[in-house]
């Protein structure tokens, strides 16, 4: 029964810490295990098909929750770079993949308006922080230049509905795929097995360069 609670609360608990800017107690709290129920992370990076040795960014990645399941699938010969504008995460996931002894994963500390990434990546990977980010369209033209010429991104967030959107702390499908085909994107998959969350995967919509 606890087990259950911690579950079914999980989303307004992390809204509520979050709101409070307790970042280290959000960051744990999204951390554990018994989110896996609800987020289904496994599910999530095996929909996103990643070839091993691929470079993907993980973008608002907090404590790293899905950096790990991201890490597991570019292989050593990947990348990962878990991003995030709170140095307290970023500190989480150098401990945790030092740990771990993933070499693969790299810390990178973004701003508000520039993710600020090493080198292209074949995906962009976002979860729960596509609501947080502000002029959505320009942050989305200008992440362009830092996709592969076939690069993709992902964005889940929260639905509208419940208490993550009367905190602010949800976007609606609708509202994410206006935004980014203003921003120069087309929606090409949209996994829909997510229960408290939609799923959609983009591509630019015009080929660019090598």
């Amino acid at each position: 029964m606890l087990a259950r609670l911690r579950i079914t609360q999980a989303p307004l608990i992390l809204v509520l810490l979050a709101t409070a800017g307790c970042a280290e107690t959000a960051y744990r709290y999204m951390n554990d295990p018994a989110r896996d129920e609800w987020q289904q992370p496994k599910a999530v990076v095996e929909a996103l098909k990643i070839a091993p040795g691929s470079r993907v960014a993980d973008l608002g990645a907090g404590g790293g929750y899905f950096t790990w399941y991201l890490a597991d699938a570019v292989g050593p010969q990947g990348k990962v770079y878990a991003a995030d504008i709170e140095e307290v995460g970023l500190r989480m996931v150098r401990e945790e993949a030092g740990r771990r002894g993933l070499h693969q994963v790299e810390t990178v500390r973004s701003t508000a308006t520039d993710a600020k990434l090493l080198e292209p990546v074949e995906l962009i990977f976002l979860c729960n922080t596509y609501h947080h980010l502000r002029d959505r369209p320009a942050y989305f033209r200008a992440l362009a230049g830092s996709l592969t010429p076939a690069g993709r991104i992902a964005i889940i967030d929260y639905k509208p509905s419940g208490l993550p959107w009367l905190f602010g702390h949800a976007t609606s499908e609708e509202t994410v795929r206006t935004e980014m085909e203003s921003a120069g994107y087309h929606l090409v998959e949209a996994p829909d097995f997510l229960p408290k969350q939609h799923f959609l995967i983009f591509r630019p919509a015009l080929p660019r360069g090598p």
